[in-house]
């Protein structure tokens, strides 16, 4: 396996001489035996090896002995070790997102703190052949396009990835070889989460139903789309300069009659670029938003816009296609929409839509922690119910305090920008706010045990896949 893990780091160019490395450990068998093999090859390389593990605190005092594991391990092979605390699942509450997405900024954020300290050049993390496979395939049953297919890269700047042609079971394997003696996190042995479901029960269903190699044939295939991806990538990013009229901090421009000589392929990854440039983040644009943009470009009415994440407007003058932030120029902001129980609603403005029904109250417990399903008391509804957006004087009473406070307050105090806020949907009894959507639920709305009839709201918003 060693020399097979070799041969990658030279295929990739993952690892030149000198590099200072830091490795992210977890303290299971893959981040484990990244460490050991990395700590094996040091003096081949030259290469100055550092361990960091940040302790999500999800699991008690599992976690602890995780991180106390990993210092042991990191003395024994005389790398020096940073540990940090954080407590992640406050971070999800706070920023509105899931726990692993917290855990995974905040993993990150870890890594680059310990390179700046240690002037390293390079970070290590443990994605296997495994992994590689179960993302595509978990890509492919929510949708994805070419891009999304080629999955985990090797490597995309500082982030390396020496262990993605080599199995679980090969690190198992090598683990045991070596008397490691990895940490097992049990919650990865429990189909809770999709990604567990895929790798528990479908990938084995496949394995003996259909194709016994359907990891390498999964790997093998992105492997084989990579290629092609990359090349059209190239040809689009060409024409993406060739189109371009103008580009300052908060504005870009293009031409439409160059946009529309373009296949449909690039341009949609010309789309995608300049939202990229505007705003400094990859994956902005879904699909539906990218058709949003296409059906504008096909109106071709001038002054008519489209809403996208980020606080993105892109509208048409004349002959140009104009991607600005919020703040670039006016827009309509107020709406509201009146909504029936056990229906589906379109909200324009912010090109989403949000069912509402009605549940047995037992059901909710399978209900997911996604921050864009929530269920409430429906006893508590005295009014009709809608969704707006913030007016001036609004008040809310934030699930786990003991009153209420502005939302303006509230918005400041999550750091929320002044440009998205007006963009931030608002469930509502009447006047009162149930709920701040994708952020925190009324305490005054919450399920009891004195509750009889549930309403579960699902605000139908897509994550951006990473």
């Amino acid at each position: 396996m060693i020399n097979k893990v070799k041969e990658t780091i030279f295929k990739e160019e993952l690892i030149q001489l000198g590099d200072k490395i830091i490795v992210g450990i977890s303290g299971g068998p893959d981040s484990v035996c990244l460490l050991h093999l990395l700590w094996y090859l040091q003096e081949e390389y030259k290469i100055t090896v550092y361990g960091a593990h940040l302790n999500h605190n999800f699991r008690g005092i599992e976690s602890q002995l995780d991180a106390h594991y990993v210092s042991k391990l990191c003395e024994e092979f005389n790398i020096i070790c940073f540990i940090k605390s954080v407590d992640v699942a406050q971070v999800a509450s706070i920023k509105g997102i899931s726990f692993e997405e917290a855990g995974r900024l905040q993993r990150y954020q870890f890594f680059e703190e310990i390179s700046e300290k240690v002037g390293a050049n390079k970070i290590a993390v443990a994605h296997n052949l495994n992994d590689q496979a179960e993302t595509i395939l978990m890509r492919f049953l929510r949708g994805t396009g070419l891009e999304g297919l080629t999955a985990i890269p090797y490597n995309r700047g500082k982030i390396i990835r020496p262990l993605l042609n080599i199995t679980r079971a090969e690190i198992e394997e090598y683990c045991s070889i070596n008397n490691l003696s990895p940490r097992i996190d049990k919650t990865n042995l429990e189909p809770i989460y999709h990604r567990n479901k895929i790798r528990l029960e479908l990938m084995p269903y496949l394995m003996e139903n259909y194709n016994p190699n359907i990891i390498d044939t999964l790997a093998r295939t992105s492997e084989i789309l990579k290629k092609d991806n990359s090349y059209i990538e190239a040809k689009a990013r060409e024409m993406y300069k060739e189109i371009k009229l103008r580009e300052t901090e908060n504005r870009i421009e293009l031409s439409i009659v160059g946009i529309n000589k373009l296949h449909e392929s690039l341009k949609a990854r010309v789309l995608r670029f300049a939202t990229e440039d505007l705003v400094g983040k990859k994956d902005v644009l879904e699909y539906k938003h990218i058709n949003s943009v296409l059906e504008l470009l096909e109106n071709g009415q001038t002054a008519k816009k489209r809403t996208l994440p980020m606080g993105i407007i892109v509208r048409i003058s004349y002959e140009r296609l104009i991607f600005s932030v919020i703040s670039d120029f006016e827009y309509d902001k107020d709406f509201i929409y009146e909504l029936q129980v056990n229906s589906l609603e379109y909200i324009e403005e912010i090109d989403q839509e949000i069912r509402i029904s009605l549940v047995d109250k037992q059901e909710i417990n399978d209900i997911s922690r996604d921050k864009y399903i929530k269920c409430f008391d429906y006893d508590k509804v005295n009014n009709r119910l809608n969704i707006r957006n913030r007016r001036d004087g609004d008040r809310f009473w934030p699930l786990g305090l003991t009153g209420s406070k502005k939302l303006k307050d509230f918005f400041i105090d999550l750091k929320i920008d002044r440009e998205e806020r007006d963009l931030v949907p608002l469930l509502c009894d009447g006047d009162e706010i149930m709920w701040v959507v994708g952020y925190r639920m009324s305490e005054a709305y919450k399920v009891s045990s004195e509750t009889t009839r549930v309403l579960m709201v699902e605000f139908c918003k897509e994550e951006p896949i990473k």
